[in-house]
């Protein structure tokens, strides 16, 4: 009989020790991420919707008012005229509080120490639109804060991609404070983003303390799938948190920063600005950088200097 010495049996058993490990982890399936368990969770924590309201009709030639398909039906929206011409860069912006309805908030005047309604982007040429959400006005379904909410999101920006003036390699998602940290979780769930920039996120919703929703009942698993600290290592949209430097959630960056990390998220504090003051500045500069951007060039990130001159150039107005 043939034997084989300790050298030459050696490879041969590393190699037969190899191919079994490999066919084990084939034969198992992977890991669960938040990415997949939030694909099949559901939660138990909702509010019914108040009683149906529309959405008010808008002025002529600022706003129009239509519906999206969202995953529970038809939902409302503001959106400007589609305009002639070549097509734009379009935004997508969520409002902050805990009932993402749309209303004259868009369109009356705001004082630019407080101006929430993103009239920066539509000002400057570009395609804006607006989303109100499940449960809010006459949309079907119940609040679920942060959960099928981003879902109803990422339907939005599939609909504005079929305008025929917006440039769908164009297409960019904004939010301020709770609006912020529910556009940071759609951006996960919405590769088709050129970017995205959120005013103010927290990364652990808790931190809003009692809400008076069904948010405040919110624990174990019910919590962290609405946490953006679960999801924000599997972003792939270039991002840009963004906040006022003094009164701001800028304590928020540094677990974001962790839980990212190789992902494409960046931090922007802007000094002299609070977390209300700095929306009016710093959305005009934006949205002229983004209108300006075509769509081969890298997605437009703030600067220090940039953001720093324009609130100074706020404070000379």
């Amino acid at each position: 009989m043939m034997t084989l010495s300790r050298a030459s049996a050696l490879p041969i058993l590393l190699s037969c020790f190899v191919t079994c490990l490999f066919t084990v982890a084939c034969s198992r399936p992977a890991p669960p991420t938040p990415m997949t368990l939030r694909k099949t969770f559901r939660t138990q924590l909702k509010d019914p919707a108040a009683l149906p309201s529309s959405a008010p009709v808008p002025p002529p030639g600022v706003f129009e008012l239509v519906r999206y398909p969202a995953p529970l039906g038809s939902n409302a929206a503001y959106v400007t005229p589609v305009r002639e011409g070549n097509r734009r860069p379009a935004m997508v912006w969520l409002h902050g509080g805990f009932n993402w309805g749309i209303g004259p908030l868009a369109w009356l005047p705001a004082a630019r120490d407080n101006d929430q309604s993103a009239r920066a982007f539509r000002e400057a040429g570009m395609v804006l639109m607006l989303p109100s959400l499940r449960g809010a006005n006459d949309n079907p379904g119940e609040h679920e804060y942060f959960l099928g909410e981003a879902d109803d999101v990422v339907a939005a920006i599939d609909f504005l991609a079929q305008r025929p003036d917006v440039d769908p390699a164009r297409i960019y998602l904004g939010g301020h404070s709770t609006g912020g940290t529910l556009a940071l979780i759609a951006a996960v769930h919405a590769p088709r983003l050129k970017g995205a920039y959120v005013f103010g996120p927290t990364h652990d919703v808790s931190g809003y303390g009692r809400t008076g929703t069904a948010l405040d009942r919110a624990t174990g698993p019910e919590l962290w799938m609405r946490n953006p600290v679960s999801f924000v290592d599997a972003l792939r949209v270039p991002t840009q948190v963004i906040e006022g430097a003094d009164h701001g959630n800028t304590e928020a960056f540094e677990p974001l920063r962790k839980a990212a990390k190789d992902a494409p998220l960046s931090f922007l504090p802007v000094p002299g600005a609070t977390h209300f003051s700095v929306l009016a500045p710093v959305t005009e500069l934006l949205a002229r950088r983004l209108a300006e951007t075509p769509a081969e060039v890298p997605t437009v990130m703030l600067t220090d200097a940039e953001t720093r001159e324009a609130v100074l150039a706020e404070r000379d107005r």
